[in-house]
């Protein structure tokens, strides 16, 4: 008797654990993709950008832009001894296309960018400003080839910006300056002044 029990509590076990070692049916199929759910809320606004050199603030993101005027000249000019060192002059002296007048609304502000090439000799610098309404308040690019023993002729980029703060409403005069400030022949090539008219809501 006790033979067959025991024979039979083996068969027990096995089937139990039998189903414990059975490979698994073959995977279903992917089910569809659920639709998208709604887009959250908006961020929060960001960071006001970095003050300019001129103590103004950066264009931030309610800014509108009304106006834009641009004047472009590729006309190479040699600037000689007819500019006396250490004096500004406009550029507007030579080319008139690097004066510009805006009118604008009451309390926008102008944004005026200048862009430029130069080939110096050697030794020669030029410094290049931008004036509105006969006010300097922009900062100063400097370009400056190597001194003697250093000879022939070097080529620079020049590149400048200048917002200004709110203006009355009417027309505002931009120029451009430059000085000579080591002599020696310069060419000034490629000039390109712009404007930009800008509100705050």
């Amino acid at each position: 008797m006790a033979l067959v029990i025991g024979l039979l509590g083996g068969v027990v076990s096995a089937a139990l654990v039998a189903p414990l070692f059975m490979k698994p049916g073959p995977q279903g199929e992917t089910g569809s993709t659920g639709s998208q759910g709604p887009q959250g809320a908006q961020g929060p606004q960001g960071l006001q950008g970095n003050r300019g050199t001129d103590g103004t603030n950066g264009i931030d993101g309610t800014d509108s832009i009304l106006q834009i005027l641009q004047n472009r000249n590729a006309t190479a000019v040699v600037l000689s001894a007819s500019y006396p060192v250490l004096q500004w002059f406009n550029m507007s002296d030579f080319d008139s296309s690097m004066k510009l007048t805006i009118n604008i609304q009451l309390n926008s502000k102008i944004f005026v960018e200048f862009s430029s090439s130069h080939t110096l000799s050697s030794g020669a610098s030029i410094l290049v400003r931008i004036v509105v309404d006969n006010v300097y308040n922009s900062s100063i690019y400097w370009a400056s080839s190597p001194s003697p023993p250093s000879s022939g002729t070097y080529s620079f980029p020049g590149h400048i910006e200048f917002l200004t703060g709110p203006l009355s409403l009417g027309q505002h005069t931009i120029e451009v300056q430059f000085q000579r400030n080591v002599d020696g022949p310069s060419t000034q090539l490629e000039r390109t002044l712009t404007a930009t008219e800008i509100t705050t809501p």
